[in-house]
């Protein structure tokens, strides 16, 4: 049921030197992934400097029961897996349901933006996003162990026996699989034409999509968390309480950053500065190029996945029931808005579009799914008859 209501540096910075030990590994093995927290995530490439924050809400759906997955999202929807065995696709400019489709799916969707993925167990399917209608269905071998990522060239699903499986998007063939050399511990991460897996022993893999051949391999000191394609450069997250920067051509370690907790979710940058939130409740600007601290800032509760980059300001999701915006420049807290319920994903930033201006997208416990920006006022038209009792004219006597 879906109910509708209103409409510097310090001694923490080590700069790091290549790390000549790149070696394959052996045994791969299931990825244990809480599937609730991931949605789409890392810097957004839509247009974001006139968001209003904290804006008005612009629609609000509660389901009832609530989701059993975050929202899988695109340039025009939010997909939401519902505990009847259905796929919801809401338009995420009005909240109204652009199609409902029988699909159930044990993994958090993804969208390529003209086919919707998921899995049914061990059987991969595609949904046509523009009507939902049925397109194929793949049998993976074995349970996807995470959330599929939508890449140029398909589908990429990690699977319980350790393997890495591109499924064509038109067809849903299987393009190639590739055995990992270690269990993966970080969500899968993709660009343009590579695949990035972090690996339980430390070891960044860099895969090319073409093929699923391993370009290069990197091994860093502690388990990989999570990882961010920013660039040519990766933010890695490391359980060493590192946060290091990578150059994607070869897995070289650019630089590094101790924090005083691991940084678990994705980060965000823009032209100067990268952003993380790390288990310390901490917020952080750090020097895009040489990784100097610019600021950090204490958060008044543990964040819910990454920082969402909107113009120049960076909003963050939290176990409180609401979202906090800072300021790029010093960090410095701004605004807040209050949610109906405890975030349960990053933030989602959708563009402009049909008149509705950039917004914020959040589902939230208790089912609560809704949209945030500018609200927009109806438009002052001339009146053509003026309301009220219609008088006569009243003729003036002419005065001679």
């Amino acid at each position: 049921m879906v109910q509708q209501a209103d409409r510097t540096s310090s001694d923490r910075h080590v700069r790091a030197a290549p790390d000549p030990g790149r070696r394959a590994g052996h045994a791969a093995g299931p990825l244990l992934a809480l599937v609730i927290l991931l949605a789409p995530a890392g810097p957004s490439p839509v247009r974001a400097d006139e968001l209003a924050f904290p804006g008005g809400v612009l629609w609000h759906l509660t389901f009832d029961p609530p989701p059993l997955l975050v929202p899988a999202f695109d340039d025009t929807s939010a997909y939401v897996v519902l505990q009847d065995g259905t796929v919801r696709a809401i338009d995420h400019a009005t909240g109204a349901t652009r199609w409902s489709a029988q699909a159930s799916s044990s993994v958090v969707p993804a969208s390529s933006g003209r086919v919707l993925v998921g899995a049914d167990g061990s059987i991969a399917w595609g949904l046509d996003t523009e009507s939902g209608r049925a397109l194929w269905r793949h049998d993976l071998g074995a349970k996807p162990s995470a959330a599929p990522v939508a890449t140029p060239a398909g589908a990429l699903f990690l699977v319980d026996t350790g393997d890495l499986v591109m499924i064509a998007w038109d067809q849903g063939r299987e393009v190639w699989k590739t055995p990992l050399p270690d269990r993966a511990a970080a969500p899968l991460a993709s660009d343009k034409d590579r695949a990035w897996v972090g690996c339980e022993d430390g070891r960044m893999l860099a895969l090319k999509l073409v093929d699923g051949q391993i370009a290069w391999t990197r091994r860093l000191p502690g388990r990989i968390l999570v990882v961010t394609p920013i660039g040519d450069r990766l933010v890695v997250g490391s359980a060493d309480n590192f946060v290091y920067v990578l150059r994607a051509s070869d897995g070289d370690v650019n630089w590094r950053w101790r924090t005083g907790g691991d940084v678990t979710a994705r980060a965000a940058a823009d032209r100067r500065r990268i952003y993380v939130v790390s288990l310390d409740a901490m917020l952080r600007a750090l020097d895009r190029r040489h990784g100097d601290l610019r600021w950090q800032r204490p958060l008044t509760t543990r964040a819910v996945g990454a920082p969402l980059l909107a113009g120049n300001l960076l909003i963050l999701a939290g176990v409180s029931p609401e979202l906090r915006a800072f300021r790029t420049s010093d960090g410095g807290s701004t605004a807040s808005a209050p949610m109906p319920g405890r975030a349960l994903h990053s933030p989602y930033l959708a563009p402009a579009r049909d008149q509705v201006p950039t917004r914020i997208v959040l589902l939230t416990a208790g089912g609560h799914l809704m949209a945030l920006g500018q609200t927009v006022e109806p438009m002052l038209v001339p009146l053509d008859v003026i309301p009220g009792i219609q008088l006569k004219p009243e003729v003036l006597p002419i005065i001679r």
